[in-house]
């Protein structure tokens, strides 16, 4: 599944490269340590868009844990969610908004690729 860029185009923050793998279609992808979302379903060593800063939402998200605003979350690779949890995860973002803790899917969160903790 992947998420929504909720975010005008005008204010999504973009970089195009060619990268050495294959890329789908806003599913976040670990590149030199950062997180980016790719625009566009692309082979390896294809040019492609990828936003680095932008709002998202609908983003898979793990079951069971209720999110406050401005709870830092982190993307878990491996099943494919939003987390909590920062152990063996990439920093994705912040929430802009609560999600109840049954909820499968993300509320609004702010992405930023060169954020810190």
């Amino acid at each position: 599944m992947s998420l929504n860029i909720a975010s005008p185009s005008e204010l999504v923050k973009t970089v195009g490269f060619a990268h050495t793998a294959a890329t789908t279609v806003r599913v976040p992808i670990a590149i030199g340590g950062k997180l980016l979302i790719p625009l566009n379903t692309a082979a390896a060593n294809e040019h492609n868009a990828y936003a680095y800063e932008t709002e998202v939402d609908n983003a898979p998200a793990e079951t069971g844990v209720a999110w406050g605003v401005n709870d830092a979350l982190y993307w878990d690779a491996a099943g494919g969610v939003l987390t909590k949890t920062a152990e063996g995860n990439a920093l994705f973002g912040h929430a802009l908004q609560p999600k109840a803790a049954a909820a499968a899917v993300s509320p609004l969160v702010a992405f930023d690729a060169y954020t810190t903790a």
